[in-house]
């Protein structure tokens, strides 16, 4: 090899060398494909707010080992799914944060959406009745009703009936909520657009999981449920002011990684009853 041979080798092996350095080669790190976070939606949270959720987030996924930049989220607050769902089609947001059970139901509807990674994580939240806290007499029997529908499997058969076993992409089976003459009746707050956990069909007809649990409550405390459908943000403020008596549902954090305080959807003043439920948080985009 001449000597014009060594020396173009060795520039090029320099010009090559600082384009890599250039590039972060040697930096340790990777630099993230998409220097901005991930536009996120999600519905309202009724105790704090997008960016201390988002803050909440990043350190779940530090926790779980997961990537810096893949946990950074530009969480929107949405009052119910189908807006969300609008937010996605249009690009104002990148994905949607849900729960597994209404994924397998939205994916199976419609096959532009796909779940993204984000469930790697294992996040989930036990679902609650909210009640305020003085009205300590109908949480108590909220309570009592609960635990003996986990006592004798009738929550187990709910799920099955109401969650499990409905094919993809179809509503679930509507529920007549039992009345009888006489009977306290109680206003409770549902969102109606989450299925197949909480639904209110077209015709103003409730159904589902959250219908048919409501409906066993109301035969066990001798009391008439009236559903009342309200966005996820008047929640709280519905309760507070009394127009309402219960909020059907509320979420507590039941993962693992004990970043999300136990309040995290629990304002002020109002209490939740033992968990009925629980599912694990899942993330959707638009499929490529």
């Amino acid at each position: 090899m001449n000597i014009r041979k060594i020396i173009g080798l060795f520039l090029g092996c320099a010009m090559a060398g600082a384009v890599l350095v250039g590039c972060g080669a040697n930096s340790g790190t990777s630099e993230p494909s998409n220097s901005g976070p991930v536009k996120l939606g999600m519905l309202t949270n009724m105790n704090i707010t997008e960016m201390v959720y988002a803050d909440l987030l990043e350190k779940a996924g530090e926790m779980g080992g997961r990537m810096p930049e893949s946990m950074r989220f530009d969480i929107t607050y949405y009052d119910n799914l189908n807006t969300m769902l609008l937010g996605l089609d249009s690009g104002s947001i990148k994905e949607l944060s849900t729960y597994q059970s209404i994924g397998k139901y939205l994916i199976g509807k419609n096959s532009k959406y796909q779940l993204t990674d984000f469930n790697k994580l294992k996040m989930a939240d036990a679902f609650c009745c909210a009640l305020r806290e003085d009205d300590k007499e109908l949480l108590e029997k909220f309570d009592v009703a609960i635990k003996s529908m986990k006592d004798d499997g009738t929550l187990d058969r709910l799920v099955k009936e109401y969650i499990e076993n409905v094919n993809a992409g179809q509503n679930p089976p509507a529920v007549t909520i039992e009345k009888v003459n006489g009977r306290r009746n109680i206003n409770v707050a549902v969102t109606g657009d989450l299925p197949p956990i909480d639904l209110v069909l077209a015709d103003g007809s409730p159904a589902g999981f959250n219908t048919a649990v409501l409906n066993e409550i109301g035969k066990r405390i001798n009391m008439n449920i009236d559903i009342v459908q309200i966005a996820s943000g008047a929640r709280a403020s519905a309760l507070s002011a009394k127009k309402v008596d219960v909020i059907f549902w509320a979420v507590v954090p039941a993962d693992n990684n004990q970043v999300r305080p136990a309040d995290i959807d629990k304002p002020k003043g109002i209490a939740t009853t033992v968990p009925y439920y629980k599912d694990e948080i899942v993330h959707i985009n638009m499929a490529k």
